[in-house]
């Protein structure tokens, strides 16, 4: 089981990095192309839209995570499974002709006159992605049986055939003749192709739908609907606690402070990504266990995800101290090369968004989303509360501190209401985490003494780079290759609680 759990894990995330590969050399070739054919003003349109679309992608107002849930829980019960698919399909339904009733709505107030033509294209581009959004929600289901069969494998290929297909596509409607509203049709399109996919890979196999209008239950669709408001208040609490720092930013510091910011932004919100890809393989099993009533190896899941993604947490903020003056300078310039060291700070919130991977599946699991949801707005009110006078006191670099403060807040305040969850100590817990930590600890000052030490010897910058980032691969090669263990005897030692139900 464990080497099955190891080797889906390692295939799954090979799969993903590929498709973030993919996609980010495209985007380098794609952007100046696309800003000399439509010019300035369509491009910043394109690319907020491109940017809404990128985070809709994950938004799906709880819905999915909810039916995932669910299924993950009652894995080998197929009655069940119907009962909770068609529940949830009724439930997106309902939301998709919402979106659709809104879109329409937006389209009679351009040909009522309601619209200024001069307000052009906003509104056609706001009713195309909410139609998008509409039809991706119920097609979205069946990811949610992708991901409760654990079959990242398949979405991973349909994510790379997505973004295969917009590179190639976009380029070649704007060489036709084609403009803004062409792209963002096409690109439109491709995304809800992207969950279609997965509809027809689940009824190729399984020769049928798991649609049974009969079996929708009206108090389970409430019960799904409990779950998922609180799911979509931590998918929004997420949205705010960065992505729309750039109008924080212009509104305190002016609006000459917003671009370098908005770099940063960029390149943290790449390395979430990367953070995202590489725990969500764990949200499934977690739920899985949770569901079987294995609640210490549904906890030492969690900290097994909390452990890889702290880990690549750390590691990218090294990174950024090491190679951040370099690659800004070649990405946007000398100019902001000045840049990496609030960048380098920056990356801290990251190790805070990995033990928020980590422990959301968990706390969904056993049915405490409600506390999630109060834990990820409870961030983002620790940082409004910092930002003002950190900001007074540091400018830009204060809503960085404030972002990072409020992040080591919220993940020390989730680990302890798991510690309460559990029913053990807090200092047992911390222990625990500290020990699945070491490695990576160890690592880093090994990495950083060896930097200094190349430095000294006069090595090149290129070579001292190449050999730090080679050390990385092959621990990150060997953590996930090693094999999972879902019982750990020291778990047992410090949780009894968890023991008595496993």
């Amino acid at each position: 089981m464990a080497k099955a759990i190891t080797k889906g894990y390692a295939s799954s995330t090979v799969i993903r990095l590929l498709a973030i590969g993919l996609n980010a050399v495209g985007a380098l070739l794609l952007l100046p192309f696309v800003l000399k054919a439509l010019g300035a003003n369509d491009f910043g349109i394109w690319a907020m839209a491109t940017s809404i679309t990128g985070y809709l992608l994950l938004l799906d107002f709880g819905i999915a995570l909810a039916c995932t849930r669910y299924l993950s829980v009652n894995a080998e019960d197929q009655a069940g499974w119907r009962r909770t698919f068609s529940s949830s399909f009724a439930l997106s339904l309902g939301l998709a002709a919402l979106l659709l009733l809104v879109a329409g709505l937006v389209q009679v107030g351009v040909y009522s006159g309601l619209l200024p033509a001069s307000y052009q294209p906003m509104p056609n581009v706001i009713s195309l992605l909410l139609v998008e959004v509409a039809l991706s929600i119920p097609l979205r289901l069946y990811q949610s049986i992708l991901r409760a069969e654990m079959r990242y494998v398949e979405i991973g290929l349909f994510e790379i055939v997505r973004i295969v297909l917009r590179l190639l596509g976009i380029p070649l409607i704007l060489w036709a003749g084609g403009g803004l509203m062409s792209i963002l049709v096409y690109a439109s399109a491709v995304n809800v192709l992207f969950f279609a996919l997965m509809l027809i890979n689940v009824y190729r196999r399984d020769r049928t739908l798991y649609i049974d209008w009969q079996t929708v239950d009206w108090v389970h669709v409430r019960e799904l609907f409990n779950f998922s408001k609180y799911a979509a208040v931590t998918q929004v609490a997420e949205f705010f606690k960065y992505r729309t720092d750039n109008v924080l930013v212009g509104i305190l510091l002016g609006v000459s402070a917003v671009a370098p910011y908005a770099i940063m932004v960029v390149v943290v919100d790449m390395l979430t990504q990367i953070l995202m890809r590489f725990q969500s393989y764990w949200d499934t099993l977690i739920m899985r266990h949770a569901g079987e009533h294995r609640l210490a190896s549904a906890l030492d899941t969690t900290l097994k995800s909390l452990q890889i993604g702290v880990s690549l947490a750390l590691l990218a903020t090294f990174d950024t101290w090491l190679l951040g003056t370099h690659f800004l300078s070649l990405w946007v310039g000398e100019t902001y090369a000045h840049l990496a060291l609030p960048l380098t700070l920056f990356t801290l919130i990251l190790p805070g968004l990995a033990v928020q991977l980590a422990t959301s599946p968990y706390f969904n699991a056993l049915g405490k989303q409600r506390s999630n949801a109060g834990l990820a707005l409870l961030e983002i009110l620790i940082k409004l509360v910092l930002l003002l006078p950190l900001t007074k006191l540091f400018a830009a670099d204060g809503v960085i501190y404030a972002s990072v403060l409020a992040a080591f807040g919220a993940a020390v305040l989730r680990l302890r209401v798991m510690a309460g969850i559990v029913q053990c100590s807090p200092l047992h817990l911390t222990r625990m985490v500290i020990c699945k930590l070491m490695p990576v600890l160890v690592l880093l000052g090994v990495l950083w003494s060896l930097t200094l030490l190349l430095e000294l010897a006069g090595m090149p910058a290129l070579f001292t780079a190449a050999l730090i980032l080679a050390l990385q691969l092959i621990y990150l090669l060997f953590s996930i290759k090693k094999p999972t263990y879902t019982h750990h005897p020291a778990l047992h030692a410090i949780c009894p609680s968890p023991r008595s139900t496993s």
